[in-house]
């Protein structure tokens, strides 16, 4: 695959708080070189920062509410029979689930609310 010759040049003032926000967010990224890294801010759109601990909990609620699902169709196979509050706490998994999905939309919504349905 051939690449393309990167010849163009910009050139930009930051401010001190600026420069000191780009070069965490750079090193945060990942990427080989702050140029890349700029070059792939300009084409490609934002960089979103998320809070890992909060998709943690997400991922967690899911599986419980997974496990729940797996009891329950275990319990129903076996003795034809589902209690009302498994069915309760079920919904309250799921619940919870979507707040916290609704919350990172919400979130989402304030960077560009054209692009979320």
């Amino acid at each position: 695959m051939k690449t393309e010759k990167v010849d163009k040049r910009y050139v930009i003032r930051l401010t001190e708080s600026e420069a000191e926000g780009l070069e965490k967010r750079f090193a945060l990224s990942g990427m080989s070189s702050v140029s890349a890294y700029l070059r792939q801010q300009v084409v490609n759109g934002i960089y979103l920062e998320y809070d890992h601990e909060e998709l943690k909990k997400i991922r967690q609620a899911v599986m419980r509410v997974a496990n729940n699902v797996n009891q329950i169709a275990h319990r129903v196979n076996s003795t034809s029979r589902i209690y009302k509050q498994e069915l309760y706490e079920l919904q309250e998994g799921v619940t919870e689930i979507w707040q916290q999905l609704q919350s990172i939309q919400s979130e989402l919504q304030k960077l560009n609310p054209s692009s979320i349905s």
